[in-house]
């Protein structure tokens, strides 16, 4: 039998598999805008990562030998190697689900906005969670939007996968600030202000990381000091601001040299390094390869 084999690893395509789904484009990200009534009666240890909400109907599941009912506002969130049975599901059940491996959103965007280390998608902070009605509703908006654009631009090609990434980020880094509200267990307590701040701090970087790379620019548009937000983003993130600039500056180095339409020298300079020699010691600092190796193997294949 094969169980063992299942309940050791079971993948995306394990999934894909068993319930019958029509899915080819990848095997480490699927979506789902219906809940299957289809499911695996038997204990598993997901490869990825899963989570997505109920709009109606109700789903019983183990999780860690946990019993939960996941039901209408619900929140369900499970993660890799965890022990996950799924009991039942209720007939005409609605909600929305990604399902993701950490290899799927480390490749162009390492730890940005993704895995961090308080994140709603680590362990230690369970798997259910209850929201309030405008909650539910922010959270209902931010998949239907996600999963819609997804949908509208389907397509078996890397584009694709690179915008499926790309939405992806964004949907977790929105549903994290949102989460984080209905945590108790951390373990760090966080002054509101602190968390508004770790907050703000990231959507000033998406938005300038690329002309402004020094913490005093960030500081200032928040109004507060430097060693504030130093302190602030560190107790939030486990990151200093500069590691989190860094990151984003190097996931926009990784996306460019995917692409052939630049040479290495040209992106230098679009990247406002001051030669090719101060580019390649950053990349290289940061990912211990050279940016000629990283495109000679990463470099995206057109359809």
């Amino acid at each position: 039998m094969k169980r063992k084999d299942e309940i050791t690893r079971y993948t995306i395509r394990n999934i894909i598999n068993y319930r019958k789904l029509s899915w080819s484009i990848s095997d480490d990200f699927l979506y789902l805008t219906e809940i299957p009534e289809i499911f695996e009666p038997f204990e598993m240890k997901p490869h990825y990562f899963a989570y997505g909400i109920i709009n109606s109907g109700s789903i019983k599941i183990e999780v860690d030998y946990q019993k939960l009912l996941i039901d209408e506002r619900s929140l369900l969130i499970y993660r890799p190697e965890q022990n996950v049975k799924v009991i039942e599901i209720e007939a005409g059940t609605k909600g929305m689900f990604v399902l993701f491996t950490k290899n799927f959103m480390d490749y162009l965007f390492e730890s940005f906005f993704s895995i961090a280390p308080n994140s709603f998608l680590k362990n230690k902070f369970g798997s259910k969670v209850v929201l309030s009605e405008e909650d539910h509703k922010k959270m209902n908006t931010l998949f239907a939007r996600t999963l819609d654009f997804l949908i509208v631009s389907e397509a078996d090609s890397e584009r694709w996968i690179y915008s499926a990434k790309s939405i992806l980020l964004a949907l977790i880094n929105e549903s994290d600030f949102l989460v984080n509200r209905y945590i108790r267990n951390r373990n760090i307590i966080l002054h509101p202000r602190e968390e508004q701040i770790g907050y703000n701090f990231k959507k000033l970087v998406s938005k300038h990381y690329l002309v402004y790379r020094n913490i005093e620019f960030y500081a200032k548009e928040l109004n507060i000091t430097a060693n504030y937000l130093h302190k602030a983003v560190k107790s939030q993130f486990h990151q200093t601001p500069a590691e989190i600039i860094n990151m984003a500056l190097l996931s926009e180095c990784k996306v460019r040299l995917s692409d052939s339409d630049e040479s290495i020298s040209q992106i230098a300079d679009n990247l406002q390094f001051t030669n090719i020699q101060s580019f390649s010691r950053f990349f290289k600092k940061q990912t211990g390869t050279t940016p000629s190796l990283f495109r000679k193997c990463n470099i995206l294949k057109m359809p």
